[in-house]
């Protein structure tokens, strides 16, 4: 039975079945978008929520990009009442550890610590900037997904990513010199 129709027959064993097959992977871009554990775990309750109660309105046999958009635009929504302009996101050591490169311990902490450059800049993106990013590069998302999960057209979409990656390259220059790695 696919998720959409048994949500709608049995919502328990359905949302059961979202948490499971889609929480983790949710959980984790909340709390890169967010930067606060609470705070992500509170947006996923609630898009998770907000999706049982939704389903109608899945489209297409993967939910995720789907749960995506609820998360951005509740997201979205709780700046807006909260009246915040640009949160900051997690710390570089908060956010998802990368996998051990080799045996070579100098190698891995050359990795580690580009990583964490990295991810302090993604952290420092405003959030619109952010949320491209992470949709697209993190989660894996395709280009259309993308804007549809911000609730943006297209060219929008590109223009944010364009910007982000722009705003990443000055902000990474001074660390990497301008030879991309």
């Amino acid at each position: 039975m696919d998720l959409a129709e048994e949500l709608r027959t049995n919502p328990e064993a359905g949302a059961r079945r979202l948490l499971a097959e889609h929480g983790a992977r949710l959980r984790a871009f909340a709390l890169r978008l967010c930067g606060d554990a609470a705070a992500a775990d509170d947006l996923c309750l609630r898009a998770f929520a907000r999706a049982v109660g939704r389903i109608g309105q899945l489209r297409g046999a993967d939910p995720h990009p789907w749960l995506c958009s609820i998360l951005v635009r509740m997201r979205r929504s709780d700046l807006r009442r909260a009246g915040a302009q640009a949160e900051r996101a997690a710390e570089p050591g908060e956010l998802e550890a990368l996998p051990d490169p080799g045996p070579d311990p100098l190698a891995a902490l050359v990795a580690r610590s580009d990583a964490e450059a990295v991810a302090d800049a993604v952290s420092r993106l405003p959030e619109h900037y952010r949320a491209a990013i992470l949709l697209r590069y993190w989660e894996d998302l395709p280009l259309e997904e993308t804007a549809e999960a911000l609730g943006v057209p297209l060219g929008t979409a590109k223009f944010r990513l364009s910007r982000a990656r722009a705003l990443l390259r000055a902000a990474l220059e001074p660390l990497f010199g301008k030879e991309p790695r």
